[in-house]
């Protein structure tokens, strides 16, 4: 698939390479460069400066001395799993009178619902309910929750809707709301919540350091942006992962093949976090819970390796659920603008990620949908720059059982019977957006630099190194190397299925390597180049002991 290659800024003659990417996100204050760089980083805020956490702290403080008994309310995704283990940890400190509860995803699905908030009142005894990553759009379940009897602190980072429940609310994104950060995952809300109670209580600053790994797996792997506060948590909550500080992520790091490895931002999101997500999506989200909080090394090994293997079903289902989608769409989907696609029996925990890996191959928003119970249908949804499907989907609403989201996701419920006219209603409407930016569905790359091939070497990796860690608000910097005369004896297909390019070339006398995932189709269309421009991340390649920069090739051009 062709890409447009967009040159996000000319780098200045007397400016580094560094100074130059800085500039490019915006970050031109030299006490503001100097913070995104620092491996101490300082940035963070006072918990109190938000909305209602005085009134938190002292309705929880009122709990502890009736000895009252707490349940933290949670979700079946890493942020939930980790914001319930990091409130469960902290307060287990001074007092004993604490339980948790996350809904099933099948059969309670996201959120507060009815009938587990009486289990939490009637059968788990409950006198206060503190939410996690969930909650502020549950006003109704709220009120049956105080009517029945229950104190309840919701904490949520989701943008609030008009109407938020009646009791205390912690989210940043509330009107109201002063704290100068609001791109807190769920997780970081629990832990500004802990860290005001900490400081009340006057708690060593221990309890709270202790929880900056947690944070750290939450903030990455819930894809919020790694800016400000959040940068902050990450930067020494990485540290913590990387010194084994927590039995349990210590033990799964060795389980996945990662104990040799520096951990960073891609390893927890492509590895380590997917294994917490694949509990909640077949199985049993408290199995994460237990891993996070085990203190025993055997029975800790035991549930690694549980996660480790339900992650491999996911694998498993993930794949086949792909290739079934993706032939959808090649026999009888390939000229829509919205790709709307039917997989029964595809568990309805992985048709989001599914979702995600068809827009990408297609580059077309796109839902997959799978029977949930006899006519009715419960589907996931991801879209691509340009189409905001919250929108798109609140205009079909009057199809949907249900939905919700934000502008690149959404989940909704529909009858079966009305799944083919949202299909030819959501065309029609990116139809319209297509008329009016003919470019939509070409993918666009953002390069911050081309550089010289001199300039490609183990020191360039190392500067680059400052800007880490990556992620959504500060991806990786894409780069740009023009006419490289390309090696034909050394470029070519890898990998099992013969898919992924080798490449092999030189400019101005010196060698350049790389490795292009997927490529190999797009490579063989360019007609075997004498001299190609390509599009690259700094990579590190290690072979034999001997470590080298390399090209992590993203597209590839003929000069």
């Amino acid at each position: 698939m062709d890409k447009i290659w967009n040159i996000i800024g000319k780098r200045k003659k007397d400016q580094s390479l560094i100074e130059h990417i800085l500039t490019c996100k915006g970050i031109t204050r030299p006490e503001d460069r100097k913070e995104f760089l620092s491996i101490k980083p300082q940035k963070t805020y006072d918990p109190f400066l938000m909305k209602n956490m005085k009134e938190a702290v002292k309705k929880i403080e009122e709990h502890i001395k009736k000895e009252s008994k707490i349940i933290v309310y949670g979700d079946y995704d890493v942020d939930g799993v980790t914001s319930i283990s990091l409130l469960i940890e902290f307060f287990s400190y001074f007092i004993s009178n604490i339980d948790y509860y996350i809904p099933n995803r099948f059969s309670e699905g996201y959120g507060l619902n009815k009938k587990a908030i009486s289990y939490i009142k009637n059968e788990l005894k409950a006198d206060l309910m503190i939410t996690v990553d969930n909650g502020i759009n549950s006003y109704d379940e709220v009120k049956y929750g105080k009517e029945i009897g229950l104190d309840i602190i919701v904490t949520d980072h989701h943008h609030p809707p008009e109407k938020i429940p009646e009791c205390i609310v912690i989210n940043p994104k509330q009107k109201g709301d002063s704290y100068p950060f609001k791109e807190l995952c769920g997780c970081g809300v629990a832990f500004k919540l802990a860290q005001a109670l900490q400081r009340k209580l006057n708690l060593p600053k221990k309890v709270i350091n202790n929880a900056l790994d947690l944070v750290t797996l939450a903030t990455i792997s819930d894809l919020v942006p790694l800016i400000d506060e959040n940068r902050t948590i990450i930067k020494y909550g990485l540290k913590s992962i990387n010194a084994n500080q927590r039995l349990g992520l210590a033990i799964l790091r060795k389980v996945t093949g990662l104990e040799d490895k520096e951990i960073k931002s891609g390893q927890i999101g492509y590895t380590l976090g997917p294994c917490f997500n694949a509990a909640g999506r077949l199985k049993d989200a408290k199995i994460g819970v237990q891993l996070l909080l085990e203190k025993n090394k055997k029975k800790a090994e035991k549930i690694a390796q549980t996660l480790y293997q339900l992650n491999a079903k996911r694998q498993k289902i993930q794949i086949d659920g792909e290739k079934y989608c993706k032939k959808l769409v090649e026999e009888k989907h390939s000229q829509d603008n919205f790709l709307v696609l039917r997989a029964d029996g595809v568990s309805e925990g992985i048709i989001g990620i599914i979702a995600g890996k068809i827009k990408d191959i297609f580059y077309r928003p796109t839902l997959v949908v799978t029977e949930c119970k006899e006519g009715y249908l419960k589907g996931s949804g991801r879209s691509i720059q340009g189409i905001n499907i919250y929108e798109e989907m609140s205009k079909v609403s009057d199809l949907l059982l249900g939905f919700g989201g934000h502008e690149m996701a959404c989940g909704f419920s529909i009858k079966e019977e009305n799944l083919e006219e949202l299909r030819k209603r959501l065309n029609i409407q990116v139809q319209q957006i297509k008329e009016e930016n003919p470019n939509i569905f070409i993918p666009k790359m953002d390069i911050v630099a081309e550089i010289k091939a001199q300039e490609f070497n183990m020191d360039f990796i190392k500067e680059l190194s400052k800007l880490e860690p990556y992620g959504i608000g500060n991806p990786r910097p894409l780069f740009m190397i023009k006419n490289i005369e390309v090696n034909h004896q050394w470029t070519k297909a890898c990998g099992k299925e013969g898919i992924h390019l080798k490449f092999s070339g030189k400019k101005d006398e010196f060698y350049l390597n790389g490795i292009g995932f997927f490529l190999v189709e797009k490579y063989q269309n360019l007609k075997e180049p004498s001299n190609v421009d390509v599009a690259f991340f700094a990579d590190i390649n290690e072979y034999n002991g001997i470590i080298q920069a390399q090209m992590r090739i993203e597209d590839i051009r003929n000069v």
